[in-house]
């Protein structure tokens, strides 16, 4: 195919000749399935519209890797795509793709048969190419196969969960199930397969964003995808409860804290609504289920009943089955030597496999060689077995210097497969790459055969490869402590070709990665992902989920957050740990959010920055306040009074004022003389007077004096005042374009209104209250307003909504541990159950009575008396 254009012709000519000859096959196919495409339609939509059609048809017919070559010459031969003009390099790849397209069509394609429409109907949706590849057939596993498949047949049962070490078949167990219900997957209507793995060398952290972007759309959802991360976990739970599937997730770990921290609870608050959904709502459609593989448990299963979940700790192979193992893959002895040699590596099934292909590749497949192996030296670390044979390869045969050396390094800077792009840009710029330069196609052809028989590399299709995450990271573990130069210079490339690209935020981990924390901060985290001058960083909502934000943040910092580089001024690394703060909280994890706020404010007291060390006491005060810490946010508050105090700013000193306040009313004490101090103030007035370059920021402070004072004002005519007060206060935000004062003050009017008994106009307000707080994913705020709502209907005896509101508060509470949420949270159930279930009004009460005194809430003592709970 490639002797059909000579580079020398005309390059636009040439690419416009392959894409055409791309939409004439496409056509043709999409002929021969019966898909209907219009006469002008784009080669992107055909494509689409074919991959979808012949997925729900029969998978096996088109391989991945030919949908990835069709991709390719669309994008490559778009006049115009890289923003580059054409060059040779280009065009060759083009050629090969269609090559390999025309190839299949030729050789497969046309021998295919088009199923009846039944078995089109019966067929599943699949998408599972993600999935690591096995490295040989499952060998044993026999109970571990059987308990899944029940588990997939038992309605009661949603979610099972392996868990292993690294390497010891988890992934190959997922892959073996699959196969043994293909092809129909026993009439399940979509499969679908993500895997989370990354390297640990670069102690990475991910997030859950780049599942529920494809997951979703997978799935059924129509439309803009929710941004928030609760938002499309619990999206997605809805959708599955409405179908039959099956949902793999492969090498959960990254997504989870070590299990020294937190117990190792999930970081990522998209998979944990997505899970709490299911544990609460069940899955409609049988047979289904949620497949998991990590290497440490699941926390959050421990809240769940038994019969809903399978737990299964897969151990290491048995001796027998590890013999079985070897002989599959050609080596030769006894059967008590090979199960000698299975001893030997620990039963670790990567170990096993690696060492079978290394005797057969190199020794004939003689078992006793083994002893040419070097010792094990590393008794403790996950995986060592597997190490000591690629320490065997690396001393023996790849050597510095060798094709296959550089290639694994290269492989080793990801924490993902290796794609095309990536694998240019790093062999003709990166240092480490020179011995890759000068391999021709023959060459690149012996050095991927050498290492997929060595079973080193899982995939190798031109467009992506890959390698078993222990392997990465033993690779990239040698190439840092042997050549640290040369590690930092190819991650420097990465971090240039993403920057180019658009990649944000692989930009950054690779900067990092690199050493150029200072560039990876001015010249992407500043310029792209949040504007140096917002001091509350908005924009990082809008660019990416906070998960990822978090993710992105966390490669400038050592673990207990120290910075990774002194290079990195005060100033900067003070906002840096707000942005991780502001993420952190944002994501419902209050108490983690504490730490990195408090060394912020330490950094701006340094630098006497009296202004924002005022503003970030404030906010820690806050977050005390929520997780039922009454004395630390007193604490806090009666700091930022200190701070706000040297800036001179009068406005300021109010709102920390009122923030002691705030905590002080909570607590019970009556602050009367204070308020009537503070209510000589025009809060706007004061607002708008103020020197600040953040003025939208600083309007809390009215409301927080309004809602205080709604607790203590009982007359009529003084409530009709502070009514219009409010809603002047609502109008001025509006015009000022201030939404979170608005919707705050909006919820201090439906109070009022329910004080006047005006409530036709009071739940209008509550519902616009938390439309505009969900909108702007202020989680601190959305439990206040269900409990809020749900009162007024437990009022007016609509129990049904009460209880959904309720629900709703709980999810978030639950999961961000705001105690003085649930404390509320209990009464208000307290107040249902007398209405619906009075057995279990007592156990609500005691409960709120116990998180009165540990968080000190004593505004709620008074509510705590059964007669309260009527």
């Amino acid at each position: 195919m490639a002797r059909l254009f000579k580079v020398s012709h005309d390059e636009k000519a040439t690419l416009g000749s392959v894409r055409i000859l791309l939409e004439i096959l496409l056509k043709q196919i999409c002929k021969e399935v019966n898909l209907p495409i219009a006469n002008n339609e784009m080669v992107g939509s055909i494509l689409s519209k074919f991959r979808e059609k012949t997925k729900n048809i029969v998978p096996d017919v088109v391989p991945d890797d030919i949908y990835r070559s069709m991709d390719h010459i669309n994008g490559l031969a778009t006049p115009g795509a890289h923003d580059k003009p054409y060059d040779p390099k280009q065009i060759r790849e083009v050629l090969v793709a269609l090559e390999r397209v025309l190839h299949w069509y030729v050789v497969k394609f046309k021998q295919w048969h088009m199923p009846t429409q039944d078995a089109v109907t019966a067929a599943s949706i699949v998408d599972i190419d993600r999935l690591p590849t096995p490295l040989t057939e499952l060998i044993g596993r026999e109970q571990e196969l059987e308990q899944i498949q029940r588990a997939f047949e038992q309605s009661e049962t949603f979610l099972a969960i392996i868990v292993a070490a690294g390497g010891i078949g988890k992934s190959a167990l997922s892959d073996a199930w699959l196969k043994s219900i293909q092809p129909h997957y026993q009439g399940v209507q979509r499969v679908f397969a993500w895997s989370f793995y990354s390297q640990g060398a670069h102690d990475t952290q991910t997030s859950a964003a780049p599942f529920f972007q494809v997951a979703l759309p997978f799935f059924g959802w129509t439309g803009e995808l929710p941004k928030d991360d609760v938002a499309q976990g619990r999206a997605l739970a809805k959708l599955l409860s409405q179908q039959r599937f099956i949902l793999i997730l492969d090498g959960l770990e990254p997504l989870q804290h070590p299990a020294h921290i937190l117990d190792g609870e999930l970081k990522d608050t998209g998979l944990n609504a997505l899970f709490g959904a299911i544990r609460r709502e069940g899955l409609a459609h049988s047979p289904s289920l949620i497949l998991i593989s990590s290497r440490q448990p699941l926390q959050e299963l421990e809240a769940w009943e038994t019969k809903k979940y399978v737990k299964r700790d897969l151990q290491t192979l048995p001796n027998h089955d590890g013999a079985k193992l070897l002989k599959t893959l050609g080596v030769r002895g006894t059967e008590a030597e090979l199960q000698q040699a299975t001893q030997e590596m620990g039963g670790h099934a990567l170990a096993v496999v690696l060492l079978g292909k290394l005797l057969k590749e190199k020794f004939a497949g003689r078992v006793e060689r083994r002893d040419q192996l070097p010792p094990l030296w590393e008794a403790r670390k996950q995986g060592a077995h597997a190490r000591r044979v690629l320490q065997f390869y690396v001393e023996r045969y790849w050597l510095e210097n060798t094709p296959e050396l550089a290639f694994l390094q290269l492989l080793g800077l990801f924490d993902r497969p290796m794609g095309l792009g990536e694998k240019e840009v790093l062999v003709a710029n990166a240092e480490c790459a020179a011995p890759l330069r000068d391999l021709d196609d023959v060459g690149w052809e012996m050095l991927e055969t050498h290492l997929k028989a060595a079973g080193i590399l899982l995939s190798c299709d031109g467009f992506q490869w890959d390698c078993h995450p222990l392997i990465r990271d033993y690779f990239a573990q040698q190439f840092n402590t042997r050549h640290p130069a040369e590690f930092r210079q190819a991650h420097l490339v990465l971090f240039e070709y993403y920057q180019h690209t658009g990649s944000f935020y692989l930009s950054i981990s690779h900067g990092c990665l690199s050493n150029q924390f200072k560039r990876a901060l001015d010249e992407v985290y500043w310029s792209y992902i949040r504007p140096k001058n917002e001091l509350f960083p908005h924009s990082i909502s809008i660019l990416g989920s906070y998960a990822q934000n978090s993710s992105t943040l966390s490669y400038f910092f050592h673990p207990e957050w120290e910075f990774k580089h002194s290079e990195i001024s005060q100033e900067d690394k003070a906002i840096l740990l707000l942005d991780a703060s502001f993420c952190l909280m944002s994501l419902g994890r209050m108490r983690e959010s504490i730490f990195p706020r408090k060394k912020s404010i330490e950094l701006f007291v340094s630098m006497e920055s009296w202004k924002d060390a005022a503003l970030a006491a404030r906010n820690l005060s806050d977050t005390y306040l929520l997780i039922g810490e009454l004395k630390n946010s007193e604490a806090a508050a009666r700091e930022s009074i200190r701070y706000s105090q040297y800036t001179g700013d009068l406005f300021r000193r109010v709102s920390s004022e009122l923030r002691l306040a705030t905590t002080l009313h909570k607590q019970g004490i009556v602050q009367i003389d204070f308020l009537s101090e503070i209510g000589k103030i025009d809060f706007h007035s004061l607002q708008e007077s103020t020197t600040s370059v953040f003025p939208k920021q600083y309007s809390l402070a009215g409301v927080q004096y309004r809602s205080i004072l709604i607790d203590y004002l009982k007359e009529e005519d003084q409530l009709a005042n502070l009514k219009n007060d409010i809603i002047n206060s609502i109008k001025v935000s509006e015009n000022m374009q201030w939404l979170i004062p608005k919707a705050l003050d909006q919820l201090n009017l439906a109070k009022v209104l329910i004080k006047l008994d005006l409530n036709r106009e009071a739940i209008f307000y509550l519902d616009n209250s938390l439309q505009y707080l969900v909108k702007l994913d202020k989680i601190q705020y959305v439990p206040l307003i269900f409990i809020e709502r749900a009162n007024f209907y437990l009022q007016q005896q609509q129990l049904e909504q009460a209880q959904q509101d309720l629900d709703e508060a709980w999810q978030i509470i639950e999961r961000s541990g705001m105690k003085l949420y649930e404390v509320d949270y209990h009464l208000a159930m307290c107040r249902y159950a007398r209405l619906q279930q009075p057995s279990e009004a007592a156990t609500h009460l005691e409960k709120a009575k116990k998180l009165i005194q540990t968080t000190g809430y004593h505004l709620r003592d008074k509510d705590v008396s059964p007669r309260r709970c009527d």
